[in-house]
């Protein structure tokens, strides 16, 4: 369709919380991610591929672990639409800037965390990216570089119909390396100092992962 090949994400993460005091919902199903997504191969040139691009039609599904009674919970109880758009440009072979463009609308809860006396409550709409710039140092094996992501809240959020708080935003920038042990197997590091914060938590995010394709 539209040059493009078809495809399907499916996320099902199981989300452990233990908290002092116990203001939790223990372990449980988290937010199911479905995202069918439509990526086309990648436009060459004379020594590689030069750009290569997706859309992806993310849908986060309340079917998690939920209970209005506990203040953190391993389940949203509301769905989100977040779509996005995601491009890499080689500017040479080896040097490569990436972004991924999302906009994120969030639907109503309707059993908000009740010791706040709303009957329902929705998140207000956002527009969030991340972006990367990296170089291959290692042909086949390390790629390093800045990487990062900013988040702003373009609508207000809302409780019982009425515009409530204040709009959130954040940049998180930093280091960030890939080890590829093999063309299936591959170790992330992701750093990230945050600034230009509004109406939310500002602090460091450290990240390890490790992938394998099977």
């Amino acid at each position: 369709m539209l040059g493009g090949k078809w495809g399907l994400n499916v996320i099902v993460p199981i989300v452990g919380f233990d908290t002092t005091p116990d203001i939790d919902n223990g372990t449980g199903v988290g937010v199911v991610l479905v995202g069918p997504f439509l990526q086309w191969d990648p436009i060459m040139g004379a020594n590689g591929p030069k750009f290569m691009h997706r859309v992806e039609f993310q849908m986060l599904l309340p079917v998690g672990k939920y209970d209005e009674d506990e203040a953190i919970n391993p389940g949203s109880n509301f769905f989100s639409f977040n779509p996005y758009w995601a491009g890499t440009y080689f500017i040479t072979p080896q040097l490569t800037a990436s972004t991924r463009v999302h906009d994120l609308w969030n639907d109503e809860n309707d059993d908000p965390f009740s010791p706040l006396g709303y009957d329902d409550t929705q998140a207000g709409q956002a527009v969030h990216a991340n972006f990367t710039l990296a170089y291959e140092f290692i042909p086949k094996k390390l790629r390093a570089g800045l990487n990062g992501y900013y988040l702003k809240q373009i609508s207000d959020t809302e409780a019982d119909g009425v515009k409530v708080g204040n709009r959130e935003q954040v940049l998180g920038i930093g280091p960030g390396g890939m080890w590829s042990f093999s063309q299936d197997s591959h170790l992330f590091f992701n750093a990230y100092f945050e600034t230009e914060t509004k109406y939310r938590p500002e602090g460091e995010r450290f990240i390890l992962r490790y992938v394998h394709h099977f």
